[in-house]
């Protein structure tokens, strides 16, 4: 059928001074606008051949440098989240769909999507993880709920600071529900198990690293602290990297001769920026802790953020005490960072948590769980300096005595 007499097709025009350029699609006219964006434009590692897009460079690459290594494609330079949405990613770290979100935006680490174990999205951090190549939409799948049961069933124990009644992993962040996921995997202790595990724990902590301006904040840092929420997830997804770190060394031997655990420089540097992000906030300051609610805030919402806060301390201290850089010496000297770089008993201005169980209560039980419980430890006066932890120091820290025991 002959078009309309009034049917007028429409054009997508430059907007360049001096330019007539015009295409019928959009996207046709957005890479067209690649060739006046002087910051974007590519160089050849090979020759000074300048091109504007990055197929067009390995075009250039594969015709002229033949055995030259090409650079990474868009698809396996996209980041997990935009690998799931099968949505394109500009490929930087973060890409820009994530901060448009406000999500962590996790490297894909290079994988071509048979290998790749792991794809969590933000929006319903339940990931499938494939068996066989993704393509197939049959396929069958096992799924992440498993590796976060073994996390609270055999991990939690001895590391509880997760409230596990209100831990919904359909709407935590997706940062947080991968990185308890990895401690999953790695807990689960095959090998097929931990090699993913160390996968996305690799991915997160290149996440960690690349937006650390999000989570961390240094002694020159703008940021404003008043008034603003504390990135507790953030910071409880930093420690549990930092405790599977601890795992991967332990596994290898890597320990010094005050059997602390050898971390390498780059984790080590992530646990001293956690420390330092943490005493900047103040977190561990009680009165702190309860000026992050309104004063009409429910009290069972406060009681989860303080508890959870304060088992976050004590295994961040944990941490510390159990963990040395790789570039630690003999002589007791630190090339990167010195021990005052991590938490210290005086830091936890804060009582000993309530008892665990109280703490592992399912959700609507914990009137009967206080009628059970020791009532001079639910009496605890929390506001009472003379009450909290870091009172202990004076008693057991004296910088006359060089063994370092605590």
């Amino acid at each position: 059928m002959p078009p309309h007499a009034d049917f007028v097709p429409l054009w997508f025009q430059c907007d360049y001074p001096d330019c007539n350029a015009k295409y019928r699609r959009k996207e046709h006219l957005n890479r067209h606008r690649n060739h006046h964006d002087k910051d974007i434009n590519l160089t050849c590692p090979y020759c000074e051949s300048v091109l504007t897009r990055n197929d067009l460079l390995r075009r250039h690459i594969r015709t002229y440098h033949p055995q030259r290594e090409l650079p990474p494609s868009r698809k396996s330079r996209a980041c997990i989240a935009c690998h799931v949405r099968k949505v394109r990613c500009d490929g930087i770290l973060p890409c820009n769909a994530c901060k448009h979100r406000g999500i962590f935006c996790v490297p894909s680490g290079g994988e071509t999507v048979s290998e790749q174990q792991f794809s969590i999205d933000d929006r319903c951090p339940l990931p499938p993880v494939s068996m066989i190549n993704d393509s197939v939409s049959d396929a069958p799948r096992w799924i992440a709920h498993d590796h976060i049961d073994i996390y609270f069933d055999t991990f939690h124990p001895r590391w509880p600071f997760l409230h596990r009644s209100t831990f919904d992993f359909v709407k935590e962040p997706c940062v947080l529900v991968q990185s308890v996921v990895a401690i999953g995997l790695w807990v689960k202790g095959t090998q097929e198990a931990r090699d993913a595990s160390i996968r996305l724990h690799n991915r997160l902590c290149s996440a960690f690293y690349a937006q650390m301006d999000q989570w961390c904040i240094s002694n020159s840092s703008p940021r404003q602290q008043t008034n603003t929420s504390w990135p507790i997830t953030s910071f409880q997804s930093v420690l549990l990297n930092i405790i599977l770190s601890l795992f991967i060394a332990r596994e290898n031997a890597s320990t010094d001769l005050g059997m602390r655990c050898r971390l390498p420089d780059d984790k080590y540097d992530l646990l001293t920026a956690l420390v330092q992000s943490c005493r900047r906030w103040g977190i561990f300051y009680y009165p702190k802790m309860l000026l992050q609610h309104e004063a009409d805030a429910p009290l069972a919402l406060v009681y989860v953020s303080v508890e959870e806060i304060k088992r976050f301390g004590l295994a961040l201290y944990k941490v510390c005490r159990l963990s040395t850089p790789t570039s630690f010496h003999l002589s007791g000297e630190c090339s990167s960072s010195g021990r005052n770089d991590l938490l210290d008993l005086a830091d936890l201005s804060f009582c000993m948590p309530d008892s665990d169980e109280l703490w592992n209560a399912p959700l609507g039980t914990e009137s009967e769980v206080l009628k059970k419980s020791d009532l001079s430890a639910v009496g605890r006066d929390d506001g009472d300096p003379k009450n909290w932890i870091s009172q202990a120091s004076a008693l057991l820290h004296d910088t006359r005595v060089g063994f370092d025991w605590i």
